[in-house]
């Protein structure tokens, strides 16, 4: 049992780990896989379909979440303030490590904030979980106008993106998807409690498509990761998490500077401070051919990336276990 509640507990992690070892050195079925279409979809957007399809479904009831103050800052920050750093990662990193591990670090930074992991985590802390819901629901769907023009310029120096296609294509993939799960909690009440008894199942079919969707795309790629130069790699992972503690500073600083109330302090600094890779892998379902071939070392650094928020927030999380979260604020960082 014990086994069994740490598999699932890291089911994605886990999952990472294991298609990631797959795709590189067994490459052919996923290769194969990739060429499948249903309809006019391929199988990675398909599985893309199915993630926001689940994640609508599951989203929970936000009528009392409604802070004002603190659900204004968070959106700038996740939209607005927390994809600048996308600049600094492609400049200063020219010439120290392959341009294309720097791009998809890039992305991950202008993405909207995560669909599940930080509610888990706000959750964990005993923060404002409507908060939460509500900011998840409401900056991935600005997200969808939002990425075509941060991508565009992630990508410009290699291949020019008409900002308007790729809206389009994110519409079609993740905000339409996201909408129909809504709707059917709403007006379905069967589908509602569907969702509402079996929340771990559906987690874990969503995380189940994330994983396949890698598997694909790291088959694809295989020849040029595995030729990815070691240190290149090793770099990437230590940006992947500096990117993230800049986040957490960056959130803490804003936070307190606004006097937040302790659950929405607690919220907001964990929220903005994720990035979500689901959309991550949506971003990389809809970019042209041209790019699309390299999404398999693309998709590198955003699960280092995603490792690395997943490690360092559930190790912060667990300082914010108090019966009352108004009484005391631990602090984010160690003094």
């Amino acid at each position: 049992m014990a086994v069994k509640d740490f598999v699932i507990k890291n089911f994605l992690i886990l999952g990472l780990l294991t298609v990631i070892t797959i795709g590189l050195v067994f490459p052919k079925p996923g290769e194969l896989l990739g060429e499948v279409q249903i309809g006019s979809l391929r199988l990675p957007q398909v599985a893309v379909v199915v993630i926001f399809i689940i994640s609508g479904l599951c989203l929970d009831s936000v009528s009392d979440c409604l802070q004002y103050k603190a659900l204004t800052l968070a959106i700038i920050l996740v939209l607005f303030v927390t994809p600048l750093i996308a600049w600094p990662i492609l400049h200063f990193g020219q010439g120290y490590v392959d341009e294309t591990l720097l791009q998809g670090l890039a992305l991950f930074c202008v993405v909207p904030t995560t669909l599940s992991s930080g509610v888990t985590m706000v959750t964990q802390a005993k923060g404002n979980v409507s908060l939460a819901v509500l900011l998840t629901t409401v900056t991935n769907l600005l997200g969808v106008a939002t990425m075509p023009w941060s991508v565009t310029k992630i990508f410009a120096a290699s291949v020019p993106i008409k900002p308007m296609e790729m809206l389009f294509e994110l519409v079609w993939l993740t905000l339409v998807p996201l909408v129909i799960g809504m709707s059917l909690r709403k007006v379905v009440p069967v589908a509602k409690d569907f969702a509402k008894n079996n929340k771990k199942v559906l987690g874990l079919s969503q995380n189940s498509c994330i994983l396949l969707v890698v598997l694909l795309m790291t088959s694809g790629a295989q020849s040029k990761i595995v030729s990815t130069d070691a240190s290149d790699l090793s770099i990437c992972l230590a940006m992947a998490g500096g990117v993230h503690l800049v986040y957490r500073v960056v959130g803490y600083v804003v936070a307190t500077a606004a006097q937040l109330p302790g659950r929405e302090w607690v919220t907001v600094v964990l929220m903005c401070s994720q990035k979500s890779l689901p959309v991550c892998v949506s971003v990389l379902s809809a970019l042209p051919p041209a790019l699309r071939r390299n999404s398999g070392l693309m998709i590198v650094p955003c699960i280092m990336a995603h490792a690395a928020q997943l490690i360092i927030d559930s190790m912060l999380a667990v300082r914010w276990e108090q019966p009352d979260p108004e009484e005391k604020k631990a602090p984010l960082l160690p003094a």
